[in-house]
């Protein structure tokens, strides 16, 4: 079994060139431009951020409520297919992100379990329960944040629709 979620692939089909998708997804983005201050993050106001670079792109939608660094991301490619343009991609958390989760997953094992240990001879039942209780979270974490960034996948598949009038294949 996978420790996380695999990628959610997206494939869709537009009547424009390759050239006029990317042009438009750029029109249609703010660049990822870190800020240390702002409510989001990112520099710049429009709903979602990203990069273009030729026929690669990555995007991600801006979150106002949170500051969250485990939101699904889109990497895509532009491809040409005939007059048109097929756009293939996945979503997926950051390779930094699921490097993060695992090893603060790996450090609280660690701490809980310590603490476990050592209060299994006052209170052996509490300090066993616990142990698998917090383990059982550890495990479910990485599809938890995967499952949490659902809405957001949907919400960058129908900003791709609208944008570049295309259609799932």
């Amino acid at each position: 079994m996978r420790y996380f979620k695999p990628p959610t692939p997206i494939a869709l089909i537009s009547a424009l060139s390759p050239e006029e998708c990317a042009e438009r997804i750029r029109g249609g983005i703010d660049r990822e431009r870190r800020t240390f201050f702002g409510l989001t993050g990112y520099r710049g106001a429009k709903p979602f951020v990203g990069e273009v670079d030729g026929m690669y792109f990555r995007l991600v939608q801006r979150i106002y409520r949170l500051r969250s660094s485990f939101s699904p991301i889109l990497t895509a490619e532009l491809q040409p297919q005939g007059v048109g343009t097929r756009v293939h991609g996945s979503f997926d958390l950051e390779l930094t992100s699921k490097i993060a989760i695992s090893l603060l997953s790996a450090c609280g094992v660690l701490v809980v379990g310590m603490v476990a240990f050592i209060s299994y001879a006052s209170r052996p039942v509490l300090s066993v329960v616990s142990f698998c209780g917090y383990c059982s979270l550890v495990f479910f974490l990485p599809r938890y944040f995967r499952e949490v960034g659902t809405h957001q996948e949907r919400s960058i598949a129908d900003f791709l629709k609208a944008t570049l009038e295309a259609d799932e294949l």
